[in-house]
């Protein structure tokens, strides 16, 4: 009779915690993310069946679940233009994201394809899987020595094409 009572209890006890809401106790406020892995001057390559096209390198990389963060760095990409000839982009940047193959480059930013072309500003988009480049700050560089200035640029890889906002492009007339 007193197993029976007990038993019923027990019962009457998981039916009624069964229907009660449990809270997260877990403080939204107090969540870092921790980095998983860390390194230090490190460099990294991706490969192709037919060459290197890309090395990335940074004095600090933080590798997290969904994102890596780089301090210093530089992406070197290679590749050739349409007239079949070597051509070398590199990006140089204070902080460096990267989620799957969006890179975001922040503070400091410096574009330069081989000796021709050069843009700095401080952030810009690179999306590596259709290779174009892309920010919404203002920015300046040179053209074969010729002055280029503006805002929003787009710039696409594969086909070598660039447009902006607000574009001011001075041509040296005396080397010409």
């Amino acid at each position: 009779m007193v197993i029976r009572v007990f038993v019923l209890i027990l019962l009457a006890l998981s039916v009624t915690s069964y229907f009660i809401p449990v809270k997260n106790l877990i403080k939204k406020d107090n969540q870092t993310e921790t980095p998983l892995l860390v390194f230090n001057d490190s460099t990294m390559y991706t490969l192709t069946t037919d060459s290197m096209n890309r090395i990335l390198y940074a004095k600090e990389v933080y590798r997290f679940e969904k994102r890596d963060v780089m301090h210093e760095g530089a992406l070197t990409l290679k590749s050739y233009d349409s007239k079949n000839n070597y051509v070398t982009d590199v990006l140089y940047s204070d902080v460096i994201v990267k989620r799957g193959d969006i890179y975001k480059f922040f503070k400091n930013v410096r574009f330069k394809r081989d000796n021709f072309i050069s843009l700095n500003t401080d952030e810009l988009f690179y999306n590596a899987k259709e290779e174009i480049a892309t920010n919404t700050l203002p920015f300046n560089g040179t053209y074969y020595n010729n002055i280029i200035n503006g805002n929003s640029l787009y710039l696409d890889m594969k086909s070598y094409f660039m447009k902006s906002n607000n574009t001011h492009f001075e041509i040296d007339m005396k080397n010409k």
